[in-house]
């Protein structure tokens, strides 16, 4: 089975509900609160996407956490391997063009080449989707936002 950790998990989670509220600070235990997830292991993600870049730190009685980049340019492959390290689909798919160190199998393989076809894709494919893509969806908007992705904005209205 393909999955992510709860690291992961919780880093979409923290991020999302940053970046439907542009502009606020928000805390690691606001957040656990909200979303039923454990404040200790949160902190711990928080200070990776800190130390990734992703969101920004701030210090003090209102401190907090915001996002370093608009949603629409934190990608689903930025959130991943921020939190994970390295994509790799299967162990010879790697980054780096030759990985015979990494499988004993890969000069015989039938499938080395074609499985890093789909590695490829996939990291394409996580590329593409942005967080603005998963923290604007209708349903799930607590008030109205207005999101601009590829020159295009739209106005989203929470569910009622």
């Amino acid at each position: 089975m393909f999955a992510l950790t709860k690291k992961t998990d919780y880093a979409i989670i923290a991020l999302a509900d940053m970046a439907r509220r542009p502009g606020q600070v928000v805390n690691a235990r606001e957040i656990a609160r909200r979303f039923h997830v454990p404040q200790a292991l949160l902190i711990k993600v928080l200070k990776v996407l800190v130390q990734g870049e992703l969101i920004r730190s701030m210090r003090g009685v209102k401190g907090g956490y915001t996002l370093a980049l608009p949603a629409d340019r934190i990608t689903l492959r930025s959130i991943i391997q921020t939190i994970e390290g390295p994509i790799r689909f299967v162990q010879c798919a790697t980054d780096h063009e030759h990985a015979e160190g990494t499988c004993d199998l890969v000069t015989s393989c039938p499938v080395s080449r074609p499985i890093r076809k789909v590695h490829d894709r996939l990291k394409d494919f996580l590329s593409q989707v942005t967080l603005a893509d998963i923290a604007y969806d209708r349903e799930y908007c607590e008030q109205n936002v207005e999101v601009s992705v590829e020159g295009n904005t739209v106005r989203l209205e929470p569910t009622r």
